[in-house]
């Protein structure tokens, strides 16, 4: 079976990566003049780690890991691994480098050199990650698969929306903390519980396709108590009754959905995921008569407010919105289709939100859409076959029906 890891692939993706960080870091492009010597300057002698909150510390690391994963991904894998990652990470400097200069015409925007040692860290890291990972993802057997290895990139995007900040802590207060809105102010909430017990749904048919239909049944109970101890583990986090009790309910549903056919099981999910997702944005409908305007500017909320708050909103945004294409297309449609359905029932309730109370409504979502079926597209294709995640059959696992079943 041919590599799927093609490079032209990856550089495009690298380009997307690279494209992304610029508009990220320099919007909104307000530049005014100034002398690129003092530029300089400002960028070697403003130093403001003590200043910088941890959340931006994090962004600014997590910020530069894909450019540098792609651009390892991308190149000849004759070349000696060191000077994979010294290419990636000298590419990583140089942008971020001249970001930060750049930063010093844009009104808003702050140069300084701690955000450089975040970026290029984050820009190593990535680089070290990808040398094992495209191995992993081209060595022939199992996981050279558009179905599992789709599977596989999800699933991450879960643990990165649900484990943020990624921080562990040894404060037993902090536990506590965690744990209290559970015992002393228990609630629950319906919608919530719905919302919990689909998304856990979804994970449990990626499980599927990456383990067989019986794995992912023990699976899916062994990834529930690894998260609720992450999470109790992991600052600023905190548990919901609603939560809790939607776990048992994902576990029935699935040992319900696991013994039918992939197709009709990834359509019930991807209308369930669908009502989830068109709840949460339009809940409590809150009709006003005049509405206020449509934000036809990509990111503009994201990058305005908390960076924290923001950083975990885009990439719970992601994850859905990516599960959610992906379910459409197991259900038969192709990727294209699929991300149009999806740009465009974001873009409607988008519109409605428009008349909401406390809603940004903009045309953000129905981009992160259309850049995760154009994502899960490109990893979905095996070069020279044709085949895709949603009609390969998923290589010998015992107790792996076909992808296609």
């Amino acid at each position: 079976m041919p590599s799927l890891n093609s490079p032209r692939r990856f550089v495009y993706a690298s380009l997307a990566a690279t494209i992304f960080i610029v508009y990220g870091s320099l919007y909104p492009f307000a530049f005014h003049g100034g002398s690129p010597v003092a530029a300089v300057r400002t960028l070697f002698l403003s130093d403001h780690m003590r200043d910088q909150p941890f959340s931006g510390l994090i962004a600014n690391i997590g910020l530069y890991v894909p450019l540098s994963l792609f651009c390892v991904a991308a190149q000849n894998d004759a070349r000696p691994a060191w000077r994979q990652v010294l290419w990636a990470t000298g590419l990583g400097t140089v942008l971020c480098v001249g970001i930060e200069i750049s930063q010093f015409f844009d009104t808003g925007r702050v140069t300084t050199l701690t955000d450089v040692y975040a970026n290029v860290a984050g820009t190593l890291f990535g680089a070290l990650l990808a040398l094992p990972l495209t191995r992993w993802l081209d060595r022939p057997g199992d996981m050279n698969s558009p179905a599992r290895q789709t599977a596989a990139l999800l699933l991450l995007s879960f643990l990165a929306c649900r484990l943020f900040p990624y921080v562990p802590t040894i404060d037993l207060h902090a536990y506590w903390r965690a744990i209290k809105p559970v015992v002393i102010h228990p609630s629950v909430h319906g919608f919530d519980v719905v919302s919990y017990a689909v998304t856990w749904t979804v994970v449990a048919a990626l499980l599927r396709d990456l383990a067989g239909r019986r794995r992912s049944r023990w699976l899916l109970v062994a990834v529930m108590l690894a998260m609720l101890s992450a999470k109790i583990l992991i600052t600023h986090n905190r548990l919901s009754l609603s939560e809790l009790v939607a776990l048992p309910v994902a576990v029935a549903a699935w040992l319900v959905l696991s013994t039918r056919q992939r197709a009709w099981a990834g359509g019930v999910l991807a209308v369930l995921l669908g009502l989830v997702i068109v709840g949460d944005r339009l809940l409590p409908f809150d009709w006003q008569p005049i509405g206020h305007a449509f934000g036809w500017l990509p990111f503009f909320s994201i990058l305005h407010g908390s960076m924290a708050a923001n950083t975990q909103a885009l990439a719970d945004k992601v994850f859905l919105y990516s599960s959610l294409v992906w379910l459409i297309t197991v259900a038969g449609p192709r990727h294209a289709v699929a991300g149009a359905l999806v740009a465009a029932g974001l873009f409607a309730t988008s519109v409605l939100e428009t008349h909401l109370p406390g809603r940004s409504a903009e045309i953000t979502d129905a981009v992160i859409a259309l850049g995760a079926a154009t994502v899960l597209g490109w990893l979905a294709v095996s070069p020279g076959t044709g085949q895709t995640a949603a009609g390969a059959r998923i290589k010998p696992v015992r107790d792996t029906p076909p992808a296609a079943e």
